[in-house]
């Protein structure tokens, strides 16, 4: 399958070997169809809220002759999905706001038994914050690059309880403990979204105070960046 791109190959990286995964808008189905041709899902589902992807999906299933092994399902999220039958989670090129609206309508999730794998295409920070609020856990991160835009592909354990992230966390998630050029960058990127913030606020002589908590995130994220980048 050379049709997936650093994003989808990231976390195709984090399923786990012999489960069930649903694949919450699918789209062409190229990753689900990858998880189950290479072995490492036993079974999938394949879900869009639009019909013509999920054709594309169908279409590549029976080109592939995975009809037996993946169902596609029109549908909102996870719902109407069996969930006896699912242990992998997959959500990828959502918005992370969507992302927490679709996890939060399907409490079934909230289980030991459930893996995530998530690809916030933005509001990554809002993302983490839901998840720790929410009593999961993020086990591990890797970044990407795809046509120039930085991204992060989350791998997510549900261990109960509610942790409250520090703004710190909630930006740069467990990249802030990569050493590989990507993570390195991603830290740089958010560094730098933060000292734009901050100029826009400073332009506001009420505003100084919040502008100064951006800087110091800024200079945090970047001495992590700098730390990392020296013990390597």
């Amino acid at each position: 399958m050379d049709k997936l791109d650093s994003r989808l190959a990231a976390a195709a990286e984090f399923v786990k070997e012999g489960t069930v995964a649903a694949d919450i808008g699918t789209d062409h189905g190229y990753l689900i169809c990858h998880l189950v041709n290479e072995g490492i899902c036993t079974r999938g589902f394949a879900t869009d809220i639009n019909i013509k992807p999920l054709e594309s999906a169908r279409a590549l299933i029976k080109e592939m002759e995975l009809e037996e092994e993946i169902e596609t399902v029109l549908t909102d999220g996870l719902e109407g999905l069996p969930e006896d039958e699912i242990d992998e989670v997959l959500i990828c090129g959502m918005g992370g706001e969507t992302i927490c609206g679709i996890l939060e309508k399907a409490k079934w999730v909230k289980s030991e038994m459930v893996h995530l794998v998530l690809q916030p295409m933005s509001r990554a920070d809002m993302l983490r914050k839901w998840l720790l609020e929410n009593g999961w856990t993020i086990d591990e991160e890797k970044a990407v690059e795809v046509e120039k835009h930085l991204y992060t592909v989350m791998s997510a354990s549900y261990i109960g309880g509610s942790e409250t992230p520090d703004d710190f966390y909630c930006l740069t998630g467990e990249l802030a403990g990569n050493s590989d050029d990507c993570s390195i960058k991603y830290l740089r990127w958010q560094a730098k979204i933060q000292r734009g913030i901050a100029e826009g606020l400073l332009r506001s002589q009420r505003e100084k105070e919040h502008a100064l908590i951006h800087i110091q995130l800024a200079d945090m994220i970047d001495e992590q960046a700098d730390e990392t980048e020296n013990e390597r």
